[in-house]
């Protein structure tokens, strides 16, 4: 008699469901749905978007795009935004625009065995050096310089030459040293509104 009461208590006991038995299993269902749905509102619009201040950054290289008359000089700064004392290169691509496009090149033609000088003035306007471009080797049109401004400001670089033919060359461009974010006047890429064929992004490398 004993036996079998102790059997069915065990019987009992192992069928019973112990107390709030659906409260602790089904409590923690409810707080992660409660919990998911807080990241969703707390989340930011737009938040798999690009993040917000890396338009920011400095740019590593920067160009600006120069026409004088049939001429147009695409000027490369590495870095785009240098600091004082750091070493900037400069890159010319000079071009004639035709006003028939070229077969090969569009409506850029490089401009070839150039004689060109960059004068350059400092944000006070003081004339600070004159520095020859060297044309660069396998590089069609390209003129290359290196130069290391003093303190911070807009400089100005002054282009002057010739071509090849004897034809005069004139350009002036912005050159900003620590200055970010960027004056208005100075952002975009210039006068570079030419959609047409033939115009390639200036190599620094």
């Amino acid at each position: 008699m004993i036996h079998t009461s102790i059997v069915l208590f065990a019987v009992l006991s192992v069928g019973q469901a112990p107390p709030f038995s659906g409260s602790p299993t089904d409590q923690p269902a409810e707080k992660k749905e409660e919990t998911g749905t807080a990241t969703e509102k707390k989340g930011p619009p737009f938040s798999d978007g690009p993040a917000q201040g890396a338009s920011a950054q400095k740019p590593p290289e920067r160009t600006w795009t120069v026409k004088a008359g049939e001429m147009a000089f695409t000027v490369g700064m590495k870095p785009g935004i240098p600091d004082p004392d750091v070493v900037t290169t400069i890159v010319i691509a000079a071009a004639q625009m035709p006003k028939t496009p070229h077969p090969r090149y569009g409506n850029r033609v490089p401009l070839e065995a150039a004689s060109l000088t960059v004068e350059i003035s400092s944000p006070g306007g003081e004339v600070i050096g004159k520095f020859k471009a060297h044309e660069m080797p396998l590089s069609s049109g390209k003129y290359g310089l290196h130069f290391t401004p003093a303190q911070e400001g807009i400089y100005t670089l002054a282009i002057r030459g010739t071509s090849a033919n004897g034809k005069e060359l004139s350009a002036n461009i912005k050159l900003p040293v620590k200055v970010w974010p960027l004056p208005a006047e100075l952002q975009g890429s210039g006068d570079d509104a030419d959609k047409g064929g033939g115009r390639r992004p200036v190599k620094l490398n």
